[in-house]
This record gives C-alpha cells, structure tokens and sequence, in this order.
C-alpha cells in the first residue's frame, strides 16, 4: 500500500493569496502546501484499487500532478470547503475511467462510493444538491453514492482491494468529523496500518482505543498539525505529537499547516521539543520519525 500526500496545507493553502512572507515566498517545493488530501494505492489480486481521503479545492492540479488514472471510492472527513469543495471534479473517474466496473456500453457503470459522517453528507446534499437532481441530459454530473463512515467499525470495516478501513471519530471544535485507519495484510500474516487524522482538536480516549486494538503494526500516522501556537479547532504541533504518543506510530506526519513556519523550521521545532515526548523520542531513536508531510510525500506499508 502507498499513500500520497496530495495537500498538506491549511483551508488558505500555501502560498496564502496577497501574502509576500518568508514561507510564501520560498523555493523550497515542501513549502508549497495545497489543501490536505491523501491518495491511497493497493495492489491486490492482480489489480490495483484507488481511495482517495477528501476532494478540496486543489483535486484537480493534485491530480494531474500525482498522475491519479482511476479512482474507486472517497473517504471524507468533513463537509468543510477545503475538504470538499473539488468534488465536481471527480465526474471523469464517476463515468468513463471508473476501474473494477464493467463496460459503459453494458450500463453497469456503479456511482462512486462516498463515506462520510452524517453531516458530512448534508453537506455534500446541500452544497451540491444538482448532483441529486434529475436533471437535463448533458452538462456532467458526479454519479456518487453517499454511504455512513461511522458503520465502518472494527466488527463490520470496509473491505476493498485488500484493505480493511475503519473509521475513527474525532471533534474539529463541535463538529464532528472523521480519521480513517487503513489496514492491510502482508504475506507474513501481520497487520499494518496507517492512520489519517486530520482536522481535529480532540480525540476521545474510545477513539484512541480503536486505532491501539485494530492497527496492528501503525506504520504510519498523518495527525492534524496547524502551527506551533494553540488554536480552537486544530491541534497545535504539541497536542499533533501528544496524539502520536498514545499511539505510537513508527512514523508521525503532521498535516494541514500553515505559513507560520518552513519545512526546515518545523524539522527544527520538532527536534527542540521531542524530548517533552519520551515515547516519540525511542521510537525515532529506533528509526522512527516525526515529520512535517508535504505535498507529494509517499508513505509505504
């Protein structure tokens, strides 16, 4: 399994519009951040299955830069624009190059599989409500399928291309929203997983749990990580490596950040305050990590 990073930045993005700081105007390609997004890769039986983890308003440009073909579900997180807002764009992989689906011709085209928390999906209702109107032939529209990610639990997870996909329950302020543990099985009967826990400012202890009792080995955890001082709907990058602390991931990516700091200089801050992290501070000495993630990061399970 393979993720890509395809957005590692904040709702504005990085470069912020009208913004001539440091960070905006760096030539470094990791100080570029588009609006998180993931892109998972699984090659199972002879096929290779696609999911991808939020459609922002970058999908496009993401797309086409991490050379995305085909497309078999989406996994949201939350109804916010910079999470959402691209999803008209995901008509190419709902009607012509829809994998695992039989031909156009035999009219046996399925909608695209979309999971989402209940509020999630008023929010794709409302905001696109076109999308389930009927409608005059022509134009192009997303064929989707809204489908509850809270059913996706350990007793009944989602099981696709080799896979098995968990929800995991989080609060981004008072909205609900919701991280994803992916899971696969290797050749060696042992469970890896990799963690997507983005936009949040708590999780429970019961969600804590589920990743700890259903990862397996956790190779990977992408944690909410907005900037160094505390804000009211986003983990800072203390309470971003307090979460990586209970569940001790090898390696530990913050996501969603901001300008306020370089990809150089967040590395630097993250090696000033590892030692307040005893467990982080073994598993890097180890060889494990903790990192910023940045556009186009590939992690491997």
């Amino acid at each position: 399994m393979v993720i890509t990073i395809l957005g590692s930045g904040t709702s504005h993005g990085v470069p912020v519009i009208a913004c001539s700081c440091k960070v905006c105007k760096s030539k470094d390609p990791r100080d570029k951040r588009s609006r998180s997004s993931a892109f998972i890769e699984n090659d199972f039986e002879g096929k290779t299955w696609r999911v991808l983890i939020d459609v922002g308003p970058d999908f496009r440009s993401q797309a086409l830069a991490a050379n995305v073909k085909a497309l078999d579900m989406i996994l949201l997180t939350h109804g916010h624009a910079d999470h959402l807002h691209g999803l008209d764009d995901i008509r190419i992989f709902s009607h012509t190059k829809v994998p695992h689906a039989k031909s156009k011709e035999s009219k046996n085209i399925r909608a695209m599989p979309i999971y989402a928390n209940p509020s999630t999906i008023e929010v794709v209702k409302n905001h696109f409500d076109y999308i389930f109107m009927k409608t005059q032939v022509g134009g192009g529209k997303p064929l989707v399928s809204l489908r509850d990610a809270l059913a996706l639990v350990p007793k009944a997870p989602l099981k696709v291309g080799g896979m098995e996909i968990i929800s995991i329950p989080m609060k981004h302020g008072r909205l609900d929203t919701t991280g994803y543990l992916i899971s696969v099985t290797g050749k060696d009967g042992v469970k890896r997983s990799a963690a997507y826990l983005t936009d949040c400012s708590r999780i429970d202890a019961a969600s804590i749990n589920l990743i700890n009792k259903n990862s397996g080995i956790l190779v990977h955890a992408v944690i909410d990580g907005l900037r160094k001082e505390k804000h009211s709907t986003h983990f800072c990058f203390k309470e971003a490596l307090a979460v990586a602390e209970k569940i001790k991931p090898l390696h530990t990516w913050t996501t969603h950040m901001t300008h306020d700091l370089s990809h150089k200089d967040i590395i630097k801050y993250f090696d000033e305050i590892l030692p307040e992290f005893p467990g982080l501070k073994k598993i890097v000495a180890d060889g494990g990590s903790v990192l910023p993630a940045h556009d186009g990061l590939k992690l491997e399970i």
